[in-house]
């Protein structure tokens, strides 16, 4: 392998093109990519949408682009499609074909090693970005061209199947929903509001604590999965005096739900775990009454069209969107007699078993992704 400087091997792309007049169809901002992820996760139209006379930089298909701002949300992505981005967002592409594959290119900046690098060397106090001139004093190991491009097939051959997992995962959370609609949409049960379904509905302390090393779990809106499990992975930690203080207004219980009242809001997630856990404000813990209600049926009814609608209408705040307990409180749900909701929650449970299957074939191949990229790229500890 040979030692070489990003410059040496890759170009920033500057071809302009007036985004109020072009042929090009689509347009590339920061929420359109998924942190991490090598292929770009989504798109918008330039026809009748609201960007500005920054978006000015033109790509192509097989380009490489790097979101500037805030690099430790890792905004880098392959595209296969033609459009525009802003100045904040980095068009690469490699320098020579001959020296560095294209197919290599990604793999080359979406590592942990490459990222560390962004993050060491970012500027800004607030709105933290790097600079181009940099990353091109990044120094990686480049394999020869035959290598690269073996590498790179193997890469891009799991990168399919990680797709095609994630499809399966998606999938599973469609049929859950689908199973739902067809269950509890056609009939008529009693409506409620969840002050009324529930014995207390209240959040976390609304002051910061003082974190510690180790001690009681912490946790936030922000370990809130997508698919309502609670992510303990990276969590902060309280003192036992701490959270006796917390836990007069918010203890937790196996079962109960808690529900995001900040950030990503309204996402539900249930208690699986019997260690005491301090909440911050950005949770909402609901103390269902279990003698009308199952935890796993609230929690799949809370994140319903019918329920999220009445979420989104009481939102309150512009730039940071809160959702207040009284706006929780009145939030209307169905109540179906409870062996219905006992019936699904087995449903729900055989899907969880064949979702784990499947996020562990994931996470099986994300760790080998790493090896390869550790022990055969040459990247360093990934």
């Amino acid at each position: 392998m040979t030692k070489v400087k990003l410059s040496e091997v890759i170009r920033r792309c500057q071809t302009r093109a007036d985004r109020y007049d072009t042929n090009l169809l689509y347009y590339v901002a920061g929420e359109h990519f998924e942190s991490g992820e090598i292929d770009l996760a989504g798109r918008g139209e330039i026809a009748g949408s609201t960007i500005g006379p920054m978006f000015y930089y033109a790509f192509k298909p097989g380009d490489f682009l790097l979101v500037s701002r805030n690099p430790h949300l890792r905004k880098a992505s392959r595209v296969d499609f033609a459009g525009v981005c802003s100045e904040k967002t980095f068009v690469l592409e490699t320098a020579d074909e001959s020296v560095l594959s294209n197919e290599y290119l990604p793999w080359v900046l979406q590592n942990d090693r490459f990222w560390n690098y962004a993050q060491e060397n970012r500027h800004g106090s607030t709105n933290f970005f790097i600079n181009w001139s940099t990353l091109a004093d990044y120094v990686f190991e480049l394999p020869s061209i035959e290598d690269q491009k073996q590498i790179a097939t193997i890469l891009w051959a799991a990168q399919s199947v990680r797709r095609n997992y994630r499809k399966l995962l998606k999938a599973c959370d469609d049929v859950v929903k689908s199973q739902f609609v067809e269950i509890f949409s056609e009939k008529e049960f009693p409506l409620i509001p969840l002050s009324q379904a529930c014995t207390k509905i209240t959040d976390g302390t609304h002051k910061t604590p003082q974190y510690q090393e180790a001690g009681i779990a912490f946790i936030s809106a922000k370990n809130v999965t997508s698919d309502g499990k609670l992510d303990f992975s990276d969590i902060k930690h309280i003192s036992t005096d701490e959270y006796e203080s917390i836990q007069k207004r918010c203890e937790t219980q196996i079962g109960d739900v808690l529900l995001t009242k900040s950030g990503s809001l309204g996402m539900p997630a249930i208690v699986d775990v019997d260690f005491p856990i301090g909440l911050f404000e950005s949770l909402a813990v609901l103390k269902y009454r279990r003698d009308i209600l199952d935890g796993v049926f609230l929690r799949e009814q809370l994140k319903s069209a019918r329920v999220q609608d009445q979420f989104t209408g009481g939102v309150k705040g512009i730039a940071v969107k809160h959702l207040h307990l009284n706006v929780i409180g009145r939030t209307s749900i169905i109540v179906p007699p409870l062996e219905l909701q006992e019936e699904f929650t087995d449903f729900v449970l055989q899907v969880d078993k064949s979702k784990f299957a499947v996020q562990q074939a994931l996470d099986e191949l994300n760790a080998t992704t790493k090896k390869i990229l550790n022990q055969e790229l040459g990247l360093g500890d990934v």
